[in-house]
């Protein structure tokens, strides 16, 4: 039977092998580690995405006490040698001794026995000098980030603030649920999570947002299993709140999964009527699912294609959502992952947005809403995209000052769009714009 420690380090060789989305990787180890209790999990969790986020910080470290370079390393043993200075850097709770005994240990039972002094011995070395180790002045390096990300974050929002993103980003995530107030209230909802021993609080960008700061696994909670909520970043709340759909409204949501936006939107507009369209069947599938349980059977799904124009629904919308396929430089706190592994696709991206917002625009009647958001940190994916879309169709943008937080950084409000960055309300980089058929 596994241990923790040996679970972190075959799941780290897994999502590095297979270059997989951290968070569903490890949803997926741990699905698999059914003997494992609550905080054991937990453990797992913080080494495993604790690592993955502070990857090139940590292979720095090993750097500067090891003689053998890391890409000489045996896969397994370089990431023991990952996961235990991760403990001793960032994990107070955790003796030093004990991290390099078990990781000696855990050589051994890997089948690196030989190696096992090897380990010792950086791990040692590490461990009397872990508080004169100096720390790398890169921001690549500091922050764990690929060297484009940073131009590109640089380039856009100068180094000052590219710097408070990524110390912004290298923090655990929160979990952030949204209130079903068809099912109950958000008062009601916070009291029900404290006798279910879950920490939470109000948040600070949406109504319907509870930011849960102590928890165990989320879905086997009862409040969870009866559909009193679902989880949703509140940058992404945020979009729908602004975008404050009447009350009995057609409401078309064109890249739907995994559902929030329009679960949202039948939360606040009471007898909406609402399509949810995605081109993945698993996705709907997980949908349907989320749905029923949310008591939200009213929302119809439907594989569709969002590039390709569907004749039988123009003029029939009081709002289309657009939350568009983008980079997702704004989601890189839960999935660190990004950091890594992604490539420069933003020009690609543009013009799968672009073709969406083209097939997607008459199905607004005349005075209708259209919604365009991403999460993600791009001018080329955001603000011009909005640029060309006025340009080039009838809408125009609308004021939505009153609706968002009064705050310098989102003066761009009065135009009809804010980008969020992590750094304001500790949420995903997010961008919302809302315009108007003319």
């Amino acid at each position: 039977m596994q241990g923790e420690r040996e679970i972190a380090v075959r799941g780290l060789m897994e999502i590095f092998e297979k270059k997989s989305y951290s968070n569903v990787a490890l949803h997926r180890i741990l699905e698999r580690q059914s003997h494992l209790n609550r905080i054991q999990k937990a453990f797992v969790t913080e080494i495993l995405s604790g690592c993955i986020r502070n990857l090139m910080l940590l292979d720095h470290i090993i750097s500067n006490f090891s003689n053998t370079p890391i890409d000489k390393m045996k896969h397994q043993v370089i990431n023991i040698l990952r996961i235990s200075v991760y403990q001793m850097r960032f994990m107070n709770k955790v003796p030093t001794f004990a991290v390099c005994s078990e990781a000696v240990e855990l050589a051994k039972k890997m089948g690196f026995a030989k190696l096992s002094g090897f380990v010792n011995g950086v791990l040692r070395n590490i461990e009397r000098n872990l508080d004169k180790i100096d720390l790398p002045e890169t921001l690549e390096v500091k922050y764990s980030c690929a060297p484009w990300i940073v131009e590109h974050f640089v380039g856009e929002l100068g180094k000052e603030a590219t710097e408070a993103l990524l110390k912004n980003i290298n923090k655990p995530p929160h979990v952030t649920l949204c209130t079903n107030t068809r099912k109950i209230s958000s008062d009601k909802l916070l009291q029900t999570l404290a006798d279910e021993n879950v920490e939470a609080s109000y948040g600070n960008l949406c109504k319907n947002a509870l930011v849960v700061t102590k928890t165990s696994d989320i879905a086997a909670l009862p409040s969870f299993k009866a559909g009193n909520y679902h989880i949703m970043d509140q940058a992404a709340m945020l979009a729908v709140q602004v975008a404050n759909p009447d009350e009995n409204a057609c409401i078309i949501d064109v890249c739907a999964a995994p559902g929030g936006k329009s679960f949202l939107a039948g939360y606040l507009a009471k007898g909406a009527k609402i399509l949810s369209r995605d081109i993945h069947d698993f996705k709907l599938k997980m949908m349907r699912e989320s749905a029923r349980r949310l008591g939200l059977d009213g929302i119809v799904k439907q594989k569709w294609d969002a590039t390709v124009h569907d004749e039988k629904l123009q003029n029939t919308a009081d709002l289309v959502i657009v939350d568009a396929p983008c980079s997702g430089l704004g989601t890189m706190r839960r999935r660190p992952d990004i950091k890594l592994f992604k490539t420069d696709d933003i020009d690609g991206l543009v013009k799968l947005q672009r073709k969406i917002l083209a097939s997607s625009w008459k199905y607004v009647k005349p005075s209708g809403k259209l919604l365009y958001s991403t999460c993600t940190i791009s001018a080329r994916e955001n603000i011009e995209n909005c640029n060309w879309f006025l340009e080039t169709f009838p809408f125009r943008a609308i004021d939505i000052s009153d609706k968002v937080p009064n705050m310098a950084e989102l003066s761009t409000a009065q135009d009809g769009y804010i980008q969020i960055l992590p750094q304001y309300f500790d949420t995903d980089g997010f961008f919302i714009a809302i315009f108007e058929r003319v």
